[in-house]
């Protein structure tokens, strides 16, 4: 039966290529007159999705928690994070501040600016969330330091400090404490002095010294949380939120010679620089996976028209698909993009096979119209199933929930489809018409696997069989290693601006981690018991709600901050009876400040004061070489004492109002801060941040299932990226396992034979396992890009199988002879130009990319060497 569906088949195909090339001319222009148009279409209507919380379907249960999430909670969604470092806490906290500012002045860009811990509120209040013991210690600390700053505020030039610091440290033998601090304070100072030349003098850490930040907080970086307008039908969804940062950024002079460093990371970030690069790679990909296959074709070929015609068959194909896409989908997602580079590779199979056999045949003396015809009826039924089958492993993404691989499988797929009719069609027009073959005397085929260089294989059957059944059992036993890894900032470029930030920001596990738990609770009192539970999780390091912001002991440290207040009453203004010190007193006072310093006793032994000490000697000797050779003192003077002392009385400022807080209820909290914890119908959130850097190994598995088990509810980006992944793994095992079942039954309606399904078969499942084995051996885990891998190279593995199946079944064909045939080499060389395709999208610089370029390339090498090696030693009559 099957031979009298192939004959039947094949004389259809073999009239209908006849009647295209009796109209060829008219073929040619009628499709390039289609084609023109559906360029225009595509290019005008073609979109993209950037944002990849969209790749998943929208009923999925983790989706279902995100989008109620961010119905009651909407600011929190897609948020930019702008992460400001500078020298000091200070500084850091101003740019901030400032930043946001600027940023709020753009409506259009920018839903909502918020400085987490920034404001009036917490100027004011902010002490009350130390603990006692924190700001006793405080206490303790600045009353060591009064008189330092009592006489700098009567005095605030070079020549009071330089008097202090002498006279501080004559004062006698200092405890442990007292010489850390001034320790602390000649480093800062010696700093300023050392840049008071350069363009950015370097400020004074009075922060620092001062202690104003609790010991946990007090870091030298700010973040600004940001709810971007984004533009998601655009390739560069937040190409102009994260625009305007940096134009504001730069209008205030925030550089990295200013010391301060302005990123920006989140989700819109991260995909945006994701978007821009994978782009990059793919067009650099897809004309190197061009150039590569044409070099192919030639080898395969060995004639430039049928090349040219080959070439531009697949390109009028890839309009014709992207047609498709724009018609059907509308847009291509993160994953979909690659659909180029894969329909090159898989499609100009169809073009080699056809092309190799009617070169075969021409140069067996059969004119064009035989040889077209002979061709289409001995290899036009395997084209036509390798194009179902080829299918198959695409359509079988559609139905799951990963609508990234969904989409990317329904264009594919269907891109199989067009470029079969396409090869049919207009390759044999051009080739009947403009592109006419004209045999080379050296065109003649250089390879062939019945050589001797190949016999080492094919004459060992036995062995093959048994090597094949021990590698493949081997390879079963290796997979249970293989793991999916959910996280997608290591699927993305480590150079890039938003993943280096992304990374430090969970790796300071504090309250500026991106990824975070989110759970909803219906009213703060609930809220506060499931905090508790929560806490109590090892993998968990803090649960916030509102009522941590509403601080403990109040009565008690408004008490102690009113005695701080009381030691550091600002001096009353005395009148001075000389006025400010001349330049030269204030050269003079540092002259001999480092005089004293170079003979003081303090600066011998290795201890932090005397390595200090020496540290500060050497650069206020500088500063004063410098002054007197290259003049302009009194500049040098004011940038010094701009950066010294200007610092102090602002930051003196800021702690005298901080020490005169209200009492904090529930009410008084600002606005900006509650509506992001309370929900409009009471409903309360709690921020669960991880105690581990989810950003290495498994933690980020862990932590989302630990809270899970207390939480079912919870959402966030950590515990969305869990769950899709969990969706991709089970979407990855739908396909499979559907994979297998179609191609096992579309071979059985075809052939109604075992033996033969199983020929094609276990050479495929073969392949299938030695690649998931290469990923467990490589250290290459299963990611949201790589995931395709296994029930792709099924989908287009089982072609080379049905073509050498197919030809080996032949009436009056010895099976012993296949792998001298036009069909051997014409496999070897369409499995050749795929490797080609995918290997360039290897050189990707996105890791994702990369390794599923890499995952394809290794895994068609597995099913071209079992088709080549392991499916002829299968037949039966090399069973022997």
């Amino acid at each position: 039966m099957i031979q009298q569906l192939d004959a039947v088949l094949g004389r259809v195909l073999a009239a209908w290529v006849d009647g295209v090339r009796a109209r060829a001319a008219a073929v040619v222009v009628g499709t390039l007159l289609v084609t023109v148009p559906l360029l225009v279409y595509t290019a005008l209507g073609l979109g993209i999705n950037s944002d990849n919380v969209r790749l998943l379907a929208d009923d999925v249960p983790s989706q279902r928690a995100l989008t109620e999430f961010a119905l009651a909670f909407p600011i929190l969604n897609d948020a930019l994070i702008v992460v400001v470092d500078a020298p000091t806490p200070e500084r850091a906290r101003d740019a901030a501040e400032a930043l946001a500012g600027r940023l709020a002045e753009q409506p259009d860009r920018y839903r909502d600016v918020y400085v987490p811990g920034g404001g009036h509120f917490f100027e004011r209040n902010g002490l009350l969330y130390w603990s006692v013991d924190e700001l006793e210690d405080f206490v303790d600390h600045m009353s060591g330091l009064q008189p330092l700053i009592a006489e700098l505020e009567r005095d605030d030039s070079v020549a009071s400090l330089a008097n202090m610091v002498q006279a501080g440290l004559e004062s006698g033998p200092l405890e442990p404490a007292g010489g850390a601090r001034w320790a602390a304070i000649l480093d800062e100072v010696g700093q300023a002095t050392h840049a008071a030349y350069t363009r950015y003098p370097v400020a004074v850490a009075w922060d620092e010294l001062l202690r104003t930040e609790p010991p946990a907080a007090g870091s030298t970086r700010s973040v600004i949380l940001l709810d971007p307008v984004l533009e998601f039908d655009s390739l560069l969804a937040a190409a102009p939120s994260m625009r305007g940062i940096r134009e504001a950024a730069q209008a205030l002079g925030y550089d990295a010679a200013s010391g301060v460093q302005v990123r920006i990371t989140g989700n819109p970030a991260l995909n945006y620089e994701e978007m821009l690069g994978l782009a990059q790679d793919i067009v650099v990909a897809g004309v190197f996976c061009f150039l590569l296959v044409g070099y192919v074709l030639y080898r395969a070929l060995r004639s430039l028209r049928l090349v040219i015609a080959a070439l531009a068959t697949l390109l009028v194909g890839l309009v014709w698909t992207a047609a498709f896409a724009t018609a059907a989908v509308g847009q291509l997602n993160l994953v979909s993009i690659a659909f180029a580079v894969l329909f090159i590779g898989l499609g100009v199979d169809f073009a080699i096979h056809l092309g190799m056999h009617y070169v075969a045949l021409r140069r067996d003396g059969f004119d064009h119209a035989a040889a077209l015809q002979d061709a289409a009826r001995h290899v036009g039924s395997s084209l036509v199933l390798c194009a179902i089958t080829t299918a198959i492993g695409f359509y079988v993404f559609v139905p799951t929930d990963y609508r990234g691989v969904a989409e990317l499988g329904l264009i594919s797929g269907t891109g199989m489809v067009i470029i079969l009719a396409q090869t049919l069609t207009f390759f044999v027009a051009l080739i009947s018409s403009w592109l006419p073959y004209v045999d080379a005397p050296d065109a003649r085929e250089s390879l062939r696997f019945d050589a001797r260089w190949f016999a080492a294989f094919t004459g060992r059957p036995r062995a093959v069989r048994a090597a094949a059944l021990v590698l493949g059992l081997a390879a079963i036993f290796t997979l249970q290693w293989a793991r999916f890894d959910p996280n997608v900032v290591r699927m993305r470029d480590p150079s890039t601006e938003s993943v280096q930030a992304f990374n430090d920001l969970l790796a300071q596990n504090d309250q500026t981690s991106p990824w975070f738990a989110n759970v909803v609770a219906p009213d703060l009192r609930t809220a506060e018991r499931l905090s508790r539970r929560l806490s109590n999780l090892d993998v968990v390091g803090r649960v916030i709600t509102l009522e941590d912001f509403v601080p403990e002991h109040q009565e008690l440290k408004r008490e102690i901050l009113t005695d701080l207040a009381m030691i550091l009453e600002a001096p009353r203004p005395t009148a001075s009876a000389t006025g400010r010190p001349s330049v030269e007193e204030r050269l003079d006072a540092l002259r001999e400040l480092r005089d004293f310093l170079s003979r003081s006793a303090l600066s011998r032994g290795s201890s932090e004061l005397a390595a200090s000490i020496r540290s500060f000697r050497d650069r206020l000797d500088g500063f004063l070489d410098t002054v007197e050779r290259e003049g302009g003192a009194e500049q040098a003077l004011a940038n010094l004492e701009r950066s010294v002392l200007a610092p102090l009385s602002k930051q003196l400022r800021r702690l005298r109002a901080a020490l005169d807080p209200e009492i904090v209820e529930l009410e008084d909290l600002p606005r900006d801060l509650t509506t992001r914890m309370v929900a409009v119908d009471g409903r309360a959130r709690l921020q669960v941040f991880p105690r581990e850097n989810l950003n290495e190994g498994q933690a980020l598995e862990r932590f989302v299932d630990a809270v899970y088990g207390v939480a079912p509810q919870a959402t966030g980006l950590a515990v969305n990226l869990v769950e899709f992944g969990h969706a991709t793994v089970a979407s990855l095992k739908q396909a499979l396992v559907s994979a297998v079942t179609l191609i096992a039954i579309l071979l059985w309606l075809l052939w109604r034979r075992v033996d033969r399904m199983l020929l094609v078969l276990a050479p495929l499942l073969l392949g299938a396992v030695l690649t998931g084995a290469s990923m467990v051996a490589l250290g290459v885990s299963f990611n949201f890009t790589n995931v395709i891998v296994i029930p792709l190279i099924l989908g287009m593995g089982v072609d080379s199988g049905i073509h050498m199946v197919q030809r080996a079944s032949r009436a009056a064909f010895d099976p012993r002879l296949l792998l001298g045939t036009t069909t051997a080499r014409a496999v070897f060389f369409s499995s050749l130009t795929t490797i080609v395709s995918f290997g360039s999208l290897a050189l990707s610089s996105h890791p994702g990319m990369s390794s599923l370029g890499v995952m394809l390339t290794v895994g068609m090498l597995f099913i071209l060497l079992s088709n080549l090696v392991v499916l002829p030693a299968l037949l039966p009559a090399n069973r022997r």
